[in-house]
């Protein structure tokens, strides 16, 4: 069998209106593409079609809110000093809310985090 040449046309411009099948071929084309590293297409088209891989990734991964907030350094250091003991075993229930802090009998530095 004689060796084949496989061209693959799409417009750089609109990599939007692509299917991410597609894009994903154009990423993989684009890594493997043999022109010379100084080529400056063929690095700025690779650049794009991974720009546009990573803004779908990003509209379609919602974002963490909650990994970090402001309160979390002084609950960290609260906990070193007191235990609560939830108003009930239900942490759904509206009296597990309304429970009670304990003092702990250890120092700060001996406390494990729960």
């Amino acid at each position: 069998m004689a060796a084949t040449e496989l061209t693959i046309s799409f417009d750089p411009a609109h990599l939007d209106r692509y299917e991410d099948t597609f894009l994903a071929t154009l990423w993989h084309l684009a890594q493997a593409n043999p022109a010379a590293l100084e080529d400056p297409d063929a690095g700025q088209t690779t650049e794009r079609i991974g720009r546009e891989i990573i803004r779908r990734w990003l509209k379609a991964t919602p974002p963490e809110l909650w990994n970090h907030q402001g309160h979390h350094y002084y609950w960290a250091e609260l906990r070193k000093l007191a235990t609560y003991r939830p108003g009930n075993n239900d942490p759904t229930s509206p009296a597990w809310g309304h429970g009670t802090w304990t003092p702990r009998t250890t120092k700060p530095e001996q406390v494990e985090d729960r």
